[in-house]
């Protein structure tokens, strides 16, 4: 056959068809190495046909059977028999056991096999990415090559999680106590998703930590499936139900509804549950309704809407914003929409029209007088309106103040008793400087240059003074002076203050009789009462020196007080409260960055994983390798290969 003299590439050399096929007219064609490895194959039997191509000669080299022969060949002639042994030379024996070698992966390997999964899950890469990553890096160093495959990455994944997890669940295990956050969404496919975060402080730590629990899909959002998800959740993580001291939510009725909600339902089975409305939120809740309750804010909302959708939809429209800025020297900045569910969200918008003011009104004059625009017409009356400027200049200072309330209350690890005092602080300031007599109204001075450029009409801040006026009242609404109740005993405000002696002995009493279940030390009401009085006046003491000056410094002195311990035991479920439910909107934020649209199926299980390693390494926390790895391997029977 004329083909046999033919030459193809092979995966090591060129070699010529001769040397692999033998052609007969009695048997036909033959593939020598078949014949010898004697694999059932029809080139190892003779193949016989009229018409021969030379792509059937190529395709058998690169079958699945052609392969696993030359293996069995290289074998047989490779054989490490007694004989074989005796007769080799040291050159030859160096050469296999350098072979061997290369073909073995130690821990170290992998671990580094482990460590480009965590790499991906960083970089929010998928784990068919993983592979890629793999090969490039077994260009520089040695990694195994029989575990760089999708499906040992997911081992690996599970391994890391499992690690994860296991630390985490043990501490708040062995933690005294804990607040669970909670809150539900829906996920990129529609699928309704409970994510879970815990408050919880470390034995022999005074530190507070909260961490990624789980994410949970639910097949209803009912406050009785809600209730049963989280008691599984408890379940399966041997958590115990009895050291949850504090629920904190969103606020939602299915969460804090008075007798069916979460928490109401939690309450019959923890009687010392305490409910949390996270400060946040009710915080855009007193916003969002003292703007309807000031006609001019809808105004003000109608031209923010309008301004974001003229320039967004438009490119042309914001390129010709952007020369016209460049004639006036001026600096310009994105609009911003108003949204229903970011709580900055007025703000940045009125924050942008009010960076954008002088190129905005030139903007809207000349679109209205030139190409007679509705749109920019409407914009063009209320930014030339004096007291319209006036009121969105005042309401830019009083936006940015609730916007720094805003971020307080998005801090981490927020207590209770913090949040109170952000509250009540920042609805003082805005009484003391906005709502005292008319004359004495401390606007910042970028309002009093806008007054004096203004009308007798436009220096009217009537409005403006209006709602913060209702502002200040639904805020005082939702943040009342009492709201602490027995808490208050630990109101580091207070105990600065000139007390009596009897201060707070009530509070003590009432929390002692709550929390009696659930303490550790045997205690009596007369030592408990006791170890408080010491306790006023140390931290008084304290206060004066300059030692200690919030309230995260009284808990760690009263956690290091051998003296307070019992005391201290109501201190620490103080400061184990959570205010805020803003880790809980960082979970979801996480969750749609890693599900994207084109990640969309993923399934729950790998994403609780990615979402709690992914939280960890946001949280700089440390992933021992050597715990993933011992994990992996006892996980099945490895061998090193």
């Amino acid at each position: 056959m004329e083909w046999l003299s033919e030459y193809v590439r092979t995966e090591e050399q060129e070699v010529k068809l001769g040397e692999i096929f033998s052609f007969s007219s009695e048997k036909g064609l033959l593939c020598k190495t078949c014949c010898e490895a004697k694999v059932a194959s029809e080139f190892s039997e003779g193949k016989v046909w009229t018409e021969w191509k030379l792509d059937y000669l190529k395709r058998h080299i690169q079958q699945k059977s052609h392969l696993n022969a030359v293996g069995i060949v290289r074998r047989l002639k490779t054989g490490m028999g007694i004989g074989t042994l005796l007769q080799e030379s040291a050159k030859d024996r160096e050469k296999r056991n350098e072979l061997s070698h290369k073909k073995k992966s130690d821990p170290e390997q992998v671990k580094i096999l482990i460590d480009n999964i965590l790499l991906a899950i960083k970089m929010n890469a998928s784990m068919l990415a993983v592979q890629q990553i793999h090969d490039h890096m077994g260009k520089y160093v040695i990694i195994p090559e029989s575990w760089r495959s999708k499906n040992y990455a997911f081992e690996f994944v599970n391994s890391i999680n499992e690690i994860v997890q296991n630390e985490t669940m043990c501490n708040v295990k062995n933690a005294p106590w804990h607040t669970l956050i909670v809150d539900e969404s829906t996920d990129i496919t529609v699928h309704k998703m409970l994510v879970l975060y815990i408050k919880y402080r470390e034995e022999n730590d005074i530190n507070y930590k909260t961490v990624f629990g789980g994410i949970i899909q639910l097949t209803a959002c009912t406050a009785h499936d809600i209730v049963q998800a989280i008691t599984q959740f408890y379940s399966k993580h041997g958590l115990d139900l009895q050291r949850m001291v504090m629920l904190t939510s969103d606020g939602a009725a299915v969460m804090l509804g008075k007798h069916n909600g979460v928490a109401a339902i939690l309450k019959r089975q923890i009687p010392h549950l305490t409910e949390q409305h996270c400060v946040a939120h009710r915080e855009d809740l007193g916003i969002d309704d003292a703007w309807k309750d000031v006609p001019l804010m809808r105004d003000v909302e109608t031209l923010l809407r309008t301004v974001y959708s003229t320039f967004s939809r438009s490119t042309v429209k914001r390129s010709k914003m952007e020369d016209l800025a460049k004639v006036l020297d001026e600096d310009t900045l994105s609009f911003r929409p108003l949204s229903e569910v970011r709580w900055l969200s007025r703000h940045q918008a009125v924050n942008a029209v009010l960076r954008n003011y002088t190129v905005l009104e030139e903007y809207c004059k000349r679109e209205s007088s030139d190409n007679r625009d509705p749109v920019a017409n409407y914009c063009y009356k209320k930014l030339s309106d004096s007291k319209f400027k006036v009121t969105l200049t005042a309401l830019g200072d009083v936006l940015g103040e609730l916007a720094q309330l805003c971020l307080s209350f998005q801090r981490r690890n927020l207590t209770v008793m913090e949040g109170h005092c952000f509250a009540r602080a920042k609805i003082e300031k805005l009484r003391s400087q906005y709502l005292k007599d008319e004359k004495d109204v401390q606007w910042s001075e970028r309002v009093k240059e806008v007054m004096r450029t203004s009308s007798a009409d436009g220096r009217n801040t009537g409005e403006i003074t209006l709602f913060i006026r209702k502002l200040c009242d639904h805020l005082d609404a939702r943040f009342p002076e009492d709201e602490l109740k027995e808490w208050s005993a630990f109101d580091i405000e207070a105990l600065s203050s000139d007390i009596s002696f009897e201060y707070g002995s009530t509070d003590i009493a009432t929390l002692a009789k709550k929390y009696e279940a659930i303490l550790h030390h045997p205690h009596s009401m007369e030592a408990m009462n006791s170890e408080y009085a010491e306790f006023k006046y140390i931290v008084k003491q304290k206060l004066k020196q300059g030692s200690i000056s919030t309230f995260s410094d009284m808990v760690a002195a009263a956690l290091r007080c051998e003296e307070l311990k019992e005391i201290s035991q109501l201190v620490d479920i103080c400061a184990t409260f959570q205010a805020s439910s803003a880790d809980c909107e960082r979970g979801f934020s996480l969750m749609n960055h890693i599900k994207t649209a084109s990640r969309n199926h993923l399934e729950v299980a790998h994403l609780d994983q990615l979402m709690r390693i992914k939280s960890k390494q946001e949280a700089n926390g440390t992933i021992n390798l050597d715990k993933v790895y011992n994990h992996w391997r006892s996980e099945k029977d490895r061998r090193e290969k």
